[in-house]
């Protein structure tokens, strides 16, 4: 039986409660305690999947007692619940060993001791969510590679003080000896942490997280290109893959990530400054499978991005926001190519122009979900209307569904009023309403 939002009334219900859920809406006041919860757990030994991140005060005393209750629990959810502890973390993976599904983000007290006993303690982990973690280094994520071999999904997003060091190492792993010999110069009396000392992770080459299809490393921003070689040499199927934020990844990065080939079908580098359209092109070729791809804020790239993904045959989401180099010509050459496209974001590409978004609206049938925020040209007079309401102040511009085809339909007709104005050598002015009046 499931509960939503609710408790079992009786011991009868307890015992064939399999589902509880505690949904987090911060405009409610939550309906259940970590007391009230604390209190039926004991009687409810048939728990199988528990979403707790709805209890804003759960604490690791109530996880404790799920632990030694539920036997068979494979999938639990504490996302966001601050008081959980490492102690509450070690008795999951004490007890709840048939546990496949953990997901542990913002629970900011987590420590490594935490994340290495529950990968060594649960041998059927599937996947394992841990973004926001502040206090989880590259001694946890060792572990990770090592024990958590049937892996599938792991998220680790904004985990700042993960290094290199906790991931795989590979032999080919391009060094620039003219930097690293000035970096030495000026660090080398510099104390060293421990973090910084730990010898490199060094797995068989025939070691693989065969499973792994979805890998979330955004925001890692200690990262570098080492860390994308040993992601690719033991995670070589890996079908998600999000490295936004990782500041200091570069074209070598992208040429590693060629090695995916067809298995990759989604990729996240948004924010990457160091990325050329060299990289980008070369991944591009190599991945043919890719349905959706951001690269926004990628201050280094030009129309030749945008042009070589426009030729990815399954391709239905591209975000290219705050692109200063973008302009009409990508926008022309994806219209006529990338005809599966339902979803585009060029948001802030100052260059853009009314000729280059027409062209997409005309062409682009399957088009959903249009965001050209920021984008001067946008500007114009009645183009407003067709936008969603704005979420804050400035100017938005989010086209959906219906209103895509209306505004497509707006522009055309304006489009013809000028026209008309030329032959009749009039004064054009532009129009916010459907009329076709000149005048």
């Amino acid at each position: 039986m499931e509960y939503i939002n609710t408790l079992p009334s009786d011991e009868e219900s307890c015992y064939h409660a399999e589902h509880l859920e505690f949904q987090a809406e911060s405009y409610l006041h939550p309906l259940v305690s970590d007391d009230d919860l604390a209190a039926v757990l004991p009687h409810c030994p048939n728990v199988t999947s528990a979403r707790l991140n709805g209890i804003r005060d759960l604490s690791s005393r109530t996880l404790i007692l799920l632990a030694q209750h539920a036997d068979e629990l494979t999938h639990l959810d504490v996302s966001g619940c601050s008081d959980v502890t490492d102690l509450g973390l070690k008795a999951v993976a004490t007890y709840a060993t048939s546990l496949r599904a953990l997901l542990i983000s913002r629970v900011f007290s987590t420590t490594d001791a935490a994340i290495r006993a529950l990968v060594r303690g649960l041998p059927h982990l599937e996947e394992l969510d841990m973004d926001m973690l502040p206090l989880v280094t590259a001694l946890a994520t060792r572990d990770i590679w090592t024990y958590a071999k049937k892996l599938r999904r792991w998220s680790l997003a904004g985990c700042k003080n993960v290094t290199d060091s906790g991931f795989p190492w590979t032999h080919d792993v391009d060094v620039d000896h003219d930097d690293a010999a000035l970096q030495g110069s000026h660090e080398r009396d510099r104390y060293r942490s421990w973090m910084e000392t730990l010898p490199p992770l060094v797995l068989p080459p025939i070691y693989k997280l065969g499973d792994l299809r979805f890998l979330d490393a955004s925001h890692c921003a200690r990262l570098t290109d080492a860390a994308v070689f040993g992601i690719v040499a033991h995670a070589p199927r890996i079908a998600h893959l999000n490295l936004a934020g990782c500041i200091k990844l570069s074209n070598s990065a992208m040429y590693r990530l060629c090695e995916l080939g067809e298995h990759l079908v989604e990729i996240d580098v948004a924010g990457l400054e160091k990325v050329t359209d060299a990289g980008m092109y070369a991944l591009t070729s190599a991945c043919p499978r890719l349905r959706s791809v951001d690269i926004s804020f990628m201050p280094r790239l030009t129309d030749l991005t945008v042009l070589a993904l426009a030729s990815l045959p399954r391709l239905e989401r591209l975000a290219a926001a705050g692109l200063p180099k973008l302009t009409d010509q990508a926008a022309f050459f994806l219209s006529e190519h990338a005809s599966a496209l339902e979803h585009l974001h060029f948001s802030y590409c100052v260059r853009l122009t009314l000729d280059g978004v027409q062209a997409l609206l005309r062409r682009l049938t399957k088009l959903q979900s249009l965001s050209l925020s920021g984008v001067p040209a946008l500007q114009r007079r009645g183009i407003r209307r067709f936008a969603d309401r704005p979420h804050e102040q400035g100017m938005h511009r989010v086209f959906r569904r219906q209103n895509i085809r209306a505004l497509c339909a707006f522009l055309e007709k304006e489009e013809w009023r000028r026209r008309e104005a030329e032959r009749l050598n009039i004064l054009f002015e532009p129009r916010g309403d459907d009329s076709r009046a000149l005048y």
